[in-house]
């Protein structure tokens, strides 16, 4: 199962909006007092601990707020710490900012395409929120379960965010393709086709020289300017996935798309062979989505009939994919061969990739023609070289 998350903006009374607009900074306010007595009173993490400790105290310091937003906001504050366990974050407790709240049936009902029943100020009284769904959502409401949804305030508005559950497709062959992923060009397959756009590295460059200006002033205004800049360069990076994303599956029919568990990548490669810490190469590396590329990857290659395999990433630079040894040396784009060929050194590292899957692959050796750019125009270190 995939989940797909569609937004929607919900209509209703002028009265009943500003009703859910208090509600939800309740809820803020209730998560975060909630969030700082599990601190304070070092709560045990668990629903009937937290229940406990800080059920009447929200019913107190909020009258208002139904006892079952409370206990929704009770359950988002649980998720929250856990996660921050799970991840071994450390600090104080997890704030909320924004003005959401993840409904469930005690708080909706009748959740069809043309709207959905809300709770209201009145006791045991729901009123009706509408909406006119555009073609996707009513799609998606004819073909797959719409599940809870997310209320939120957005441009002065209030807003759905409604996941749908949707079936994916089964794996179509058991062929697999190499995707060896990179900080210059974005990812160089094994079928030896690869993903590189200047138009976003240079916008991207702009964006971290106007930021380091930024950074230099350190002002209230910069720092609000700051703020703005770096959202932007999260927007484009994603979108930039998303368009790397779409031209990878549209360029390969194979079943498993094979890729490098880069999980830890940053911590393996901070430091030289002398010992040294990597500083330049760690903030380019931070710059590459890796994590953001991958989770947009492999929800969207389920649904097209794919799936994608990880495999450990030990040497996959380093090995001549002929032979899977250290047969050869790696001199930035190139991977030269004790025999005497010429290699580009990631098509050389994403056959590497795709070879080491439980799949069988039809990838050609890198040996001689030139790199298919499914984006912009091919760089001129992308021929392969057959020398001797």
């Amino acid at each position: 199962m995939v989940i797909k998350t569609y937004n929607i903006r919900i209509n209703g009374e002028q009265g009943f909006t500003a009703f859910w607009l208090t509600l939800l900074r309740e809820t803020r306010d209730a998560y975060n007092l909630c969030s700082d007595t599990i601190i304070t009173e070092k709560v045990k993490i668990g629903l009937t601990a937290i229940h406990n400790a800080c059920y009447d105290k929200l019913r107190s310091s909020f009258p208002s707020l139904p006892s079952q937003a409370i206990i929704r906001v009770q359950k988002e504050v649980l998720q929250a710490f856990k996660s921050k366990k799970t991840n071994k974050h450390k600090g104080s407790a997890p704030h909320k900012t924004s003005l959401s709240l993840t409904l469930d049936k005690r708080l909706y009902s009748n959740f069809t395409a043309e709207g959905i029943s809300l709770t209201s100020g009145k006791s045991n009284c729901r009123e009706r929120f509408t909406f006119k769904p555009y073609q996707k959502i009513a799609e998606m409401f004819a073909t797959s379960v719409a599940k809870d949804p997310t209320i939120f305030y957005k441009d002065e508005s209030l807003w759905l965010s409604i996941p749908f559950e949707v079936q994916g497709i089964m794996v179509q062959n058991d062929r697999s393709i190499g995707v060896d992923l990179g900080m210059k060009r974005f990812f160089v397959t094994s079928e030896g086709k690869y993903f590189q756009d200047k138009e976003y590295l240079m916008q991207r460059r702009k964006l971290r020289y106007l930021k380091r200006c930024l950074q230099s002033k350190n002002t209230k205004g910069a720092k609000s300017h700051l703020s703005r800049i770096s959202r932007k360069e999260h927007n484009i990076s994603k979108n930039e996935c998303y368009k790397a994303v779409n031209a990878l599956l549209q360029s390969t029919d194979c079943g498993y798309i094979v890729m490098e568990d880069l999980s830890k990548i940053k911590v393996k490669t901070s430091k030289s062979k002398d010992g040294f810490k990597r500083k330049r190469h760690n903030n380019a590396l931070s710059q590459v989505p890796f994590y953001t590329f991958k989770y947009i990857l492999t929800y969207k290659a389920t649904l097209a009939g794919k799936q994608v395999v990880s495999v450990s990433p030990v040497n996959t630079s380093q090995n001549d994919c002929r032979s899977g040894s250290k047969n050869g040396t790696r001199k930035g784009c190139r991977y030269y061969t004790n025999d005497g060929f010429v290699f580009d050194a990631d098509w050389n590292a994403s056959v590497n990739i795709a070879l080491r899957a439980e799949h069988p692959t039809s990838t050609p050796l890198p040996i001689d023609g030139r790199l298919v750019a499914l984006v912009g125009r091919a760089p001129s270190t992308a021929q392969t070289l057959k020398t001797r």
